[in-house]
């Protein structure tokens, strides 16, 4: 087979492109590169040079006339044979023409495509989130059942690392926001001469959504991230294909230790971010409306049951669980580059939110249903 050549010559009127031996479908991809980029860049007149050329195919044919019509090329042949000139005749006269109509429609249907591909990316990772999930609980249950197989030393170092590290800025944002959302609660229920109201209605927002929810939020925005560059960086550097080549299951030493350490310090953490929102609350009141410690603290015994702790108490370790599952997740899901981990990094955070949301309004409707 004749060795296949390009070359480019130029001039201020024109440009011509010399082409030589054997251009088919097993043409290396640097030269069609190189081609392409020759023909797409060129401002001037174009001709390609045929004479030193021993023999196209099909698929080359249409890979040229194919830029041709992409760039509205208008490109002069020279030196072109008749074999070869009979070829790209062929090829152009079969290849339809795109005129306004067509073009039209082939935009909506890019849109529509747009769309499709989508919604199918989307079920298919909801599809294969539950598949993980379902692995997930699925080694959690082994691990109830084996706790000898439970890895100490991971999930004391992730129940620090996801829970205690992260203390002073759960328990300060719910402290604000305690504060904040009592703080305009009275302020309305002042005006309409029921101050006393808000500390029943306040302390119970706080410990059923504020604390919890507040909390978990940040535990999204911090963990889930982490979780996932970590993941993904063993992805990267074929850690994780280490491990299966040494039999170690991966859900058992890198999932797992991380549920378990979050679903484990999450009701700790909420407690104490309970007690923080509390506290900002009962410093509105007393900036608000003048009602003192002591008075705000028997009006809180008087008025605000139990119930209402433990029911942000259930819901910490469904949070917690749901945001390690998805940080484990998308970190398995890194592949190729440290961009990949950037990009998997956001979406995780993003989708641990929406979890969040999801979860907490599951317990609403149920706690409603309840009449709880």
């Amino acid at each position: 087979m004749s060795k296949t050549s390009l070359s480019i010559q130029k001039d201020t009127q024109k440009t011509i492109i010399y082409l030589g031996g054997h251009w088919d479908f097993r043409t290396d991809i640097e030269h069609l590169n190189q081609l392409k980029t020759a023909l797409k860049n060129s401002h001037l007149p174009l001709g390609i040079d045929f004479s030193d050329v021993t023999h196209i195919d099909f698929v080359f044919s249409c890979f040229l006339i194919d830029i041709f019509r992409n760039y509205s090329l208008n490109v002069e042949f020279i030196n072109i044979s008749d074999k070869i000139q009979r070829i790209l005749g062929t090829i152009r006269s079969y290849v339809p023409k795109e005129n306004a109509e067509y073009k039209q429609t082939k935009k909506f249907g890019n849109i529509f495509e747009k769309i499709g591909r989508w919604v199918e990316s989307f079920f298919q990772k909801t599809l294969d989130f539950f598949n993980f999930m379902g692995i997930t609980l699925y080694f959690f249950g082994q691990t109830l059942i084996h706790p000898s197989r439970i890895r100490i030393a991971p999930l004391v170092y992730h129940i620090s690392e996801s829970g205690f590290k992260a203390l002073p800025v759960s328990i300060l944002t719910a402290f604000i926001v305690g504060a904040a959302i009592t703080l305009q609660g009275a302020m309305q229920l002042q005006s309409m001469g029921v101050p006393l109201v808000s500390i029943e209605i306040t302390a119970k927002l706080s410990l059923r959504e504020m604390g919890p929810f507040i909390l978990a939020l940040v535990i999204a925005g911090r963990s889930a991230s982490s979780f996932t560059a970590q993941i993904g960086a063993m992805q990267i550097t074929e850690e994780m294909d280490a491990m299966k080549t040494m039999s170690f299951t991966p859900f058992e030493f890198l999932v797992i230790p991380r549920v378990l350490a979050l679903m484990i310090i999450m009701p700790l953490l909420v407690f104490l971010a309970d007690i923080f929102a509390l506290f900002g609350g009962m410093l509105a009141i007393k900036y608000q409306l003048g009602i003192g410690f002591a008075q705000y603290i028997e009006r809180f015994y008087e008025t605000v049951s139990w119930t209402h702790f433990w029911i942000g108490m259930i819901k910490a370790p469904f949070f917690g669980g749901a945001i390690a599952m998805v940080g484990c997740f998308r970190g398995f899901e890194v592949k190729g580059n440290t961009e990949s981990v950037g990009i998997k990094t956001t979406v995780s955070v993003v989708n641990a939110l929406f979890w969040i949301i999801f979860i907490n309004a599951i317990f609403s409707v149920i706690w409603t249903k309840l009449g709880i």
